[in-house]
């Protein structure tokens, strides 16, 4: 009978000293990742100074990535050029990781700017601002009902996700010209702005130049009663609508539950008649 004391860990030593649970060790074991080198007759698992080395290693793994699965591999046929191999392709899998998590970083710093920014300085009286070029990740839609605009978004984010496409937090929508100028307002895509240009087929540009622009503060249904106040401020300034009109999501679903606290800043490229 070995020295248990000097020569063995108990379940609860090996646990506490590699900071996992008994139960992790007890599905190891399951699984047959990591058996205990004895146990006695009263079904107690005895673990050898190796096999902390053994745990020691899986515990690396796992952190890098690795699965169960992959793990058990490896020691089904452990040497270094597979070690090599196995932390190569784990090198590319946090690569890839430490990009979304950066995105979403990027996504998370916009929308407090966002949100904090709308918060302090609504522009409830219409303006002409000059604007520099801007580029957009979009998504067309075919029609301007909610449920088809719940559909493009999930595909949208879905799209912007897949390609670790870097863009900023608020929801752009685009109106055309002509739907902006007859009052029957449809949105034609849906977007997020781009922090920098990309070569994508998705990409859309909005134009340098004069814009009016102003905040709605109600529902997406009522912005076209904005829309309207805007193309008279438009009329009253001598100018007209030469380009597409743009509405971006100050307040929306994210941030409050009563649609009539949601802000949405439009604006629409104009020119001097």
């Amino acid at each position: 009978m070995p020295d248990i004391s000097n020569q063995y860990f108990t379940t609860s030593e090996l646990a506490k000293m590699c900071g996992v649970t008994k139960h992790t060790l007890f599905h190891y074991d399951e699984i047959g990742l990591l058996k205990p080198e004895f146990i006695n007759e009263k079904g107690y698992r005895y673990y050898s100074f190796r096999q902390s080395y053994f745990l020691d290693i899986i515990i690396v793994l796992k952190k890098a990535g690795s699965s169960l699965q992959e793990i058990k591999e490896f020691f089904q046929n452990q040497n270094a050029p597979q070690l090599v191999n196995l932390f190569k392709q784990k090198e590319i899998e946090l690569g890839v990781e430490l990009l979304r998590i950066k995105r979403m970083q990027g996504i998370m710093e916009s929308a407090i700017q966002m949100t904090e920014t709308s918060m302090e300085a609504l522009r409830t009286i219409p303006s002409i601002e000059e604007h520099e070029v801007e580029y957009f990740i979009a998504t067309p839609l075919q029609e301007s009902d909610d449920k088809e605009f719940s559909i493009k978004l999930s595909e949208h984010r879905s799209y912007c996700e897949e390609h670790a496409i870097q863009h900023e937090f608020p929801i752009w929508t685009l109106i055309s010209k002509e739907s902006f100028e007859s009052g029957r307002i449809s949105w034609g895509y849906v977007a997020n702005k781009l922090k920098e240009l990309i070569a994508d087929k998705k990409v859309i540009t909005k134009p340098k130049g004069l814009y009016a622009v102003t905040d709605h503060i109600g529902p997406y249904d009522t912005v076209s009663e904005t829309c309207s106040i805007l193309k008279k401020f438009i009329q009253s300034k001598g100018m007209r609508v030469c380009g597409s009109a743009y509405t971006m999501d100050l307040i929306n679903y994210f941030s409050e539950q009563n649609p009539d606290s949601f802000v949405i800043r439009i604006s629409v490229e104009v020119t001097n008649n």
